[in-house]
């Protein structure tokens, strides 16, 4: 996944990137927005943007939410018009625009979370990140096909001996196989259990014993980051924590028994 702004919701490179040579941090404006909008930042950190010449996704969101919510951030991205008059245009048109990017009706993808992020972190509205959250209740891709697996491979012998030679893959992952009971302990979500045995580089989805199609892997990818997204800005935001805390209580999937956990 190639850098963007927002770089922390999901852990990637700081957002000083997409400024430029700019000191100015973007994620540290906009995470602080919905507590106090700081107009006279948000206008350093657009200009800046302007200059880096570098036009992503998230960031252009991250403007157009601050500029709908602050009259003061609207009126300074119409005074830099003369700069860049297509960019502001499409800027203060946002969501007026049909062809402006957005998150669709569907299961967020992994590159629509941070816009997502953006909605929250601008508004301080936690429906967006119930979103997330019902990503969390997806079925669990990987202990249905392991199950599968399981029970096709069975308990004779040439099946104890393809058992026995994925066993190490499975205990790196920490996957709760019962090979007396030809099935998996729990509760557990193990697409999170295999995504962070990937993350951490003890494992690569291709060793697993059932294939992984590519809409799999993705779907996969983005109840990792829902998890982890919603962890670790629940350690400086309050309204996280405490939707968090919440709906860590509530039926659904096992992943989100993860929300009541340290970010790992």
């Amino acid at each position: 996944m190639p850098p963007r702004a927002l770089a922390p919701v999901l852990g990637l490179p700081e957002n000083r990137v997409a400024m430029g040579d700019s000191n100015i941090d973007l994620n540290e404006i906009l995470q602080a927005f919905y507590r106090k909008p700081d107009a006279a930042r948000a206008l350093r950190a657009f200009e800046a943007w302007l200059r880096a010449g570098r036009f992503d996704i998230v960031a252009l969101h991250a403007f157009t939410r601050m500029a709908m919510v602050s009259d003061q951030v609207r009126a300074g991205i119409e005074e830099a018009r003369p700069v860049q008059p297509h960019l502001v245009d499409a800027v203060l048109r946002g969501f007026d625009d049909p062809n402006f990017p957005r998150v669709g009706d569907g299961p967020p993808a992994p590159d629509e979370l941070d816009l997502l992020w953006v909605e929250f972190f601008t508004t301080g509205n936690v429906a967006p990140l119930l979103r997330l959250i019902g990503i969390l209740d997806e079925p669990d891709v990987v202990r249905a096909k392991l199950t599968r697996w399981l029970l096709d491979t069975g308990t004779g012998f040439f099946g104890k001996r393809k058992l026995a030679s994925f066993a190490p893959v499975l205990a790196r992952c920490g996957i709760p196989v019962r090979f007396e009971s030809m099935d998996i302990g729990g509760p557990l979500d193990l697409d999170l259990s295999v995504a962070l045995a990937a993350r951490v580089g003890k494992l690569k989805f291709a060793e697993l014993p059932v294939p992984l199609s590519q809409a799999e892997a993705m779907r996969i990818a983005a109840k990792s980051a829902a998890v982890w997204s919603l962890k670790a800005n629940s350690e400086g935001h309050a309204p996280v924590a405490k939707l968090c805390e919440l709906e860590a209580t509530k039926p659904g999937g096992a992943a989100r028994l993860l929300l009541s956990r340290p970010p790992q």
